[in-house]
């Protein structure tokens, strides 16, 4: 849904932090920027799942609206 949100993760071989769009993290092969090295989505599919989880949650709690306390969420008499 939101495969161009920017994340960054480390590449397994070098260490350095990737900055891209989700969606590039999800490529069957790419090249890291710092290293040159091949990397595949296998090895960022743990984390790419995880992000994705909490970016389902934020849109839940968007779309849901998260209960408010206090002047604006309460009834005023």
């Amino acid at each position: 849904m939101f495969s161009d949100e920017m994340i960054s993760l480390d590449c397994p071989c070098c260490r350095e932090a990737i900055y891209q769009p989700l969606s590039w993290f999800k490529k069957t092969y790419a090249t890291c920027p710092a290293c040159n090295a091949g990397v595949a989505a296998s090895q960022f599919a743990a984390a790419v799942g995880t992000i994705e989880e909490a970016i389902d949650a934020r849109l839940e709690e968007l779309v849901a609206g998260k209960p408010h306390g206090g002047c604006c969420g309460g009834h005023h008499s």
